[in-house]
Parts: structure tokens; sequence; C-alpha cells
């Protein structure tokens, strides 16, 4: 987007490093942290919460200091405890570079800077920075490259492996595209997400309520970012829209807001199914917050939003009130129980919209969705297993698939999901992490593509150690590209979480995990943010997350393309064709690996 009549801020010629803010600044917007690399400018920053609607625009100059170019940043989560709210930007720089720039808060009509310092001052990019050097030792090098961060108060993702870092950026356009083109395909009506366009071996030609929602989601992530204001991408996300709120006034079988899957005329699938799944309506409620936000930021039409969006999301939001504690199926559709990743979603839902129902004027809600996912998290707290250590998926089961094991990737999939920067079960947590060393280490063991792994590729993730489905049958389960991503996902996030919070802290539940790339680390060890020590460990998990992101593109397609799966034995990609989820996936975990959360 290139904008005239700029102010035009005065250049500053001093550098950035060892610039520190506290916690959250005393200010109305600041910048927190930015990285430029390959010609990519990201970052965040801090934004107080004066009124919902807002824009947070990013202004910069070229290197011949023309101020003629912007983008926009996108909200993310609000700062648990304070007034304040996380907004992220990235776009991409031309070819006339980029030399400093500044952040411009619009609310209720009042603009507000930061020009780092508010004394005229701007934040002057290294631009020597934009190509990082790297060294290559084969096809998949693994010594770590990547941006030279700019310390503004945290320190971004690290860089790793280069080729993975070239790959990501070429990859996350074609799953955006491929994701794009399974919304409204031929034949539908409009806003149906197609879970994949497979009509056969398997038939994924439905539009399942969680999987348009963790799609949608993403997509409304990026119309706040590089996609902001793009008529196509919002057309789609309104038509989704449409597709949800005829959902859930549908005639259903389970007679509720549950039922998991519709068809492509909009009516809802009758067959034999397990219903209900109650986290669908949870998820699309938070997709449904997420869209609002951006969409009242980037337009004036507050009635799309105090209207339809509203009634659709306290429509779900009341549901899961009602239901939170009911027995329900899970997100893979097999088992009849109380869920780990339902309560996680739920919660998130519940949390997300007390905040929305307070911006618009509903106290009583507010306060209601407040309690319960109080109630919700104590609840989530009994699937810890001490003695164990790790989370166990189910609770009350009474029926489906059998999983004496209690290790379920959907756990580390919540974290990603539906974690709410609070410490509680996010993706750096304690807990995750000893949960996920023991949910790869179930799956390491059982598929011959896991044996004799060259340093550069990840372990394949299946779904659980325990799974028979093959992608049309059953006989053995094997990994799914949605797995591997979520891993390198959850890894990207808790650099990140660890960047941002207080570093480090080893202990007795999380050693397991830290021990995997510092065989010598002992429980007590803390590295602080910045320290030699916490950029050595970060470095080593950084390249253990593009790893994954190695075995997502070994396995997958030269065009791009994936799967929902890839034979446990022969690599060779199995199940529905071009899952939609898959590269929503995909694209989430790049985005974190770039310092965006989604």
């Amino acid at each position: 987007m290139r904008l005239t009549n700029l102010w035009k801020p005065v250049l500053l010629l001093a550098s950035l490093v060892g610039l520190t803010y506290a916690a959250v600044p005393a200010s109305e917007v600041k910048l927190e942290s930015y990285t430029y690399s390959n010609n990519v400018l990201s970052g965040k920053i801090y934004v107080k919460n004066i009124a919902y609607a807002k824009t947070v625009t990013v202004i910069y100059s070229d290197n011949s200091d023309s101020w003629s170019y912007s983008t926009e940043a996108a909200y993310t989560e609000p700062i648990s405890g304070t007034n304040y709210e996380y907004w992220q930007f990235s776009t991409t720089v031309g070819s006339s570079g980029i030399h400093q720039f500044y952040i411009k808060y619009v609310v209720n009509g009042v603009s507000y800077y930061d020009n780092n310092g508010g004394q005229g001052k701007n934040y002057v990019v290294a631009t020597s920075t934009s190509s990082p050097s790297s060294t290559s030792t084969g096809p998949d090098p693994t010594t770590p490259t990547g941006p030279v961060i700019v310390p503004t108060g945290t320190v971004a993702v690290p860089g790793g492996n280069s080729t993975i870092s070239t790959w990501a950026k070429t990859q996350k356009a074609t799953s955006f595209k491929m994701v794009l083109s399974n919304i409204n395909p031929a034949g539908t009506v409009k806003g149906f997400i197609a879970a994949s366009l497979s009509t056969s071996g398997p038939d994924y030609f439905y539009s399942w309520t969680r999987d348009s929602a963790l799609v949608a989601n993403m997509v409304s992530f990026m119309y706040s970012t590089e996609y902001a204001g793009d008529a196509t991408v919002l057309g789609l996300l309104k038509d989704y829209v449409t597709f949800q709120v005829n959902e859930q006034s549908a005639s259903t079988v389970c007679n509720c807001l549950g039922e998991p899957k519709f068809n492509k005329d909009g009516s809802s699938y009758t067959g034999s199914w397990g219903r209900p799944q109650n986290d669908g309506p949870a998820e699309r409620a938070s997709t449904l917050i997420a869209f609002a936000k951006t969409y009242a930021a980037q337009t004036s039409d507050s009635t799309y939003v105090s209207g339809t969006l509203k009634t659709a999301i306290f429509k779900d939001l009341d549901y899961i009130v009602t239901v939170w504690s009911n027995n329900c199926y899970d997100l893979w559709e097999e088992v009849n129980g109380l869920h780990f990743y339902t309560l996680m979603v739920m919660r998130h839902g519940l949390v997300k919209g007390a905040e929305f129902a307070t911006a618009n004027g509903d106290s009583t809600r507010a306060t209601t969705y407040t309690n319960t996912a109080n109630t919700i998290r104590a609840k989530i707290d009994t699937f810890w297993s001490s003695s164990k250590n790790y989370v166990s998926v189910t609770q009350n089961q009474s029926g489906g698939a059998n999983k004496p094991s209690g290790l379920d990737v959907s756990v580390l999939i919540a974290a990603n999901a539906a974690g709410l920067g609070d410490g509680f079960y996010t993706s750096g947590s304690d807990k995750i992490l000893a949960s996920a060393v023991a949910i790869e280490n179930s799956f390491a063991s059982i598929y011959s593509v896991n044996s004799n792994l060259p340093s550069w590729l990840g372990n394949a993730i299946g779904r659980y150690p325990e799974d028979t489905y093959n992608g049309n049958g059953n006989s053995q389960g094997n990994p799914w590209f949605i797995g591997i991503a979520t891993y390198a996902e959850l890894y990207y996030r808790a650099i990140i979480e660890w960047t941002i919070g207080s570093g480090i802290s080893v202990n007795s539940v999380n050693l397991p995990f830290f021990q995997k790339f510092d065989s010598s680390i002992t429980s007590g060890t803390t590295y602080a943010p910045g320290s030699a020590g916490f950029t050595t460990l970060t470095s080593k998990i950084a390249l253990a997350a593009d790893a994954y992101l190695s075995t997502v593109k070994y396995h997958g397609s030269t065009n791009g393309s994936f799967s929902e799966q890839f034979d446990r034995t022969s690599g060779t990609m199995t199940g529905a064709r071009d899952l939609t989820w898959s590269h929503a996936a995909v694209i989430t975990a790049i985005e974190a690996k770039s310092g965006l959360l989604v």
C-alpha cells in the first residue's frame, strides 16, 4: 500500500542496540520487537486498548528516504492483567529497500505515534540483514543462519535452516492459494470450505465446522496482515460467516450447534456420525471474534459487527456455557468423552468472548463467560498426570477408539491454537513441553520412516500411537502433515513465549524436553532472554523446528501439495488430497517461524 502527504519524522543516526522497555509501556503505542530478513520486515507492537475499533500502521521509508510505504498491523491477543494488546505486522519490502520506520495508532479520531522515543526519532533498519549469510553442506544445511536480530526489548525467532527459510516463503504462498481454491468450489453454496476436494477414496467433500473455523481463522489473520484491504479475501470471509450463520439455524440430527459437518448445499449431514462435536462452536466463535476485530479496524461497517457477527458469536458461546461439561466426540471424531483439546478451545472462546461482550456493552455475558472459563480452567488441569509426566487426552470415555496411552498430538494443537499467553498450557509451558517429548517418543519407534533420519529431518508425527485409520480405511495409522507442522509451530511459539517473558527455567517437569538439545542441562538452570546460553539453546530449538518443516517438505509434493497423511513405511502421500487443514497448519507454522502468531 502506498500513501502520500505523510508526516515525515526526523532521521535518527544512532544505534538501536540495547534498547529495552518495561513489561508494558507508559504510552498508547510502542514497538516491542522487529526483525528484517530477506526483504521481510516483521514485528510486534504494544497497543493500549482505548476503544474496540482502531488501526495500527507501520509507515516506512525506502533507501532514498521516500515516505510512501506502509503496512497494517493486526491484533493478536490481549496482555493479561493490563489494558494493552499485542499487534503484529509483516510486509515484504520492494526493490527500493527500507531505511527507517515509525508506528501510527488511530483510535476515536485521535492519532498516536511511536517514533522511537517520542523525540523526533525513528527506528533505523540495519539493511545489511536483508540478505543473511548462510553455509551449505548439502541439500538441507544444518548450520544455523538467518536474520540478524535488532533488539528493541525482545529477540525474535533465531534463524535456522536457510534452505527451509527460503522454501517457507514460497510454500506459504502456495498453501494459501490452495486454501482459497477449496473455498466456494464449483457446485457449492457460498461460504462452503471443503475439507478436501477429494470426493472418493476418501470422500472429504464436506464442510466440517471445526476445520472451517481453523482455516477461516488463518485466512482472517492473512486479511489483517499482508492481505489487508483485499476485497477478494474479505468476500470469502463474509461468505464463510453467511454459511456459518445458516449452519447455526439448520436442522440437524443432534438438534444442537455441535453438528460436525455439512453438505455442499449447506444442509447438515444426516448419516451416522460421531456427534455432537462441541469444539466446533467454540472454534467458530473465536474465529468470528478475530474477524470482527480486523473487520472493525479496516472498515466503517459497525452494523455488521454489532449485528451479524455479535449474534453468531453469542449464540455459540451461550451454547458452550450450557454444554461444556457434557461428553462429546473429540476432534478426530472417534472418541466420546471429555477432551483436553475441546476444553482448551472452549476456554479460549469464552475468554475472547468476555472481552468481546465487554466491548459491545454486554456485562452480563462477559461475567458469565469469564466465570465459565475459570471453571473450565480448573477442569483442564486435571488432565495432567504427574506420574506419567504428560497430559492425558481424554476423561470419562464412553466409547470409541482405544487409546490406553492417553497420548495425542491434539494436546499440542490445543496449546498452539488455544493458548492465551498466560502460561496455562501454552506452547512453551512446562507441561506441554513434557507432553511433546512423550508424544514424539511414541511415534519415533513405530513409524519406519523415522528410522535412520538424517540430521536435517524431524520425526514424522501422527495423531496418537494406537491410531488405525490409514486415510481410507483401517489398518495402521500414518503420520499426518498437521501433526508435524504442529511440532514446528510449537517450538517457534515456545521461543517467542520465552523471549517476551522471563526466559527459560529448567525444572523436573520440562527437563526431558531441554535435554533433547543439551544432554548436560540440569533442573534449576535458568537463561535470561538475550543471554549467551539463551541464544545458544533457542537456536538449537529453532533448528529442530525447521527440521519438522523439512519433513513436511520432504514428504510433500514438489508442487507444494499436501495430502492428509503419508504412509508410515514408504513415505508416500495417502488419504484426502490437499487437505485444507494441512495447508492451514503449515501456514500458521511458517508465520510462527517469522515471529507472527496466528
